[in-house]
């Protein structure tokens, strides 16, 4: 029995081997029968934390493909490839993730080793929203030999309880949060310099 937790995608073959992640493009267009699942992740932090403890609940997944469009100023898709890669630091922090929040806190280190050594391959077309061209590259994929993880599939749970308090960084002078956007870090403000 598959256990995952609430998201935006939709289960297609639960026997699939491959996970399509559209990022913030519409899933609906990337359905494959060929996929386990398909969905979206918007952050770099809950986004990727969901995406994991859903992927590690079927070892049969042992492929991410991740594409779309980027969600603006949170690289979730950047994010997630970094932590398959380089897993998180001593903080819970994302090794290499670009984005401001990429912190891990719902999931401990097992849960993250299971993912990482569950996924063979996640494919980065990133910025590609063309179904087609992502539908040709999963089958590729797909006709690997990649027989199911040879775990069993681990089922997480306390999803919104977080391990460790983080330090909340202040300032009293305007951040600049994009060319021409400032926010009033007192009054919280926004004002745009265009």
């Amino acid at each position: 029995m598959i256990l995952m937790i609430s998201g935006d995608y939709k289960i297609i073959n639960k026997k699939g081997r491959i996970a399509i992640d559209t990022l913030t493009s519409p899933i609906e267009e990337f359905f494959l029968d060929e996929a386990f699942v398909v969905g979206s992740h918007k952050t770099e932090n809950l986004g990727v934390e969901r995406i994991i403890i859903n992927l590690v609940a079927n070892p049969n997944v042992r492929a991410i493909i991740i594409c779309g469009k980027e969600s603006f100023g949170h690289y979730a898709g950047q994010a997630l490839i970094s932590i398959w890669k380089d897993g998180v630091d001593n903080e819970g922090k994302i090794i290499g993730a670009k984005g401001p929040i990429p912190y891990i806190e719902n999931i401990d280190a097992h849960v993250i080793s299971h993912f990482r050594k569950q996924i063979l391959y996640i494919e980065d077309m990133i910025g590609i929203c063309d179904a087609d061209t992502v539908h040709t590259r999963a089958r590729e994929i797909t006709a690997r030999n990649m027989p199911p993880f040879d775990k069993p599939a681990l089922n997480v749970e306390g999803m919104g309880k977080k391990k460790s308090a983080r330090v909340v960084l202040t300032c009293s002078e305007k951040l600049t949060v994009a060319q021409g956007l400032e926010i009033d870090p007192l009054s919280f403000e926004i004002s745009c310099k265009l």
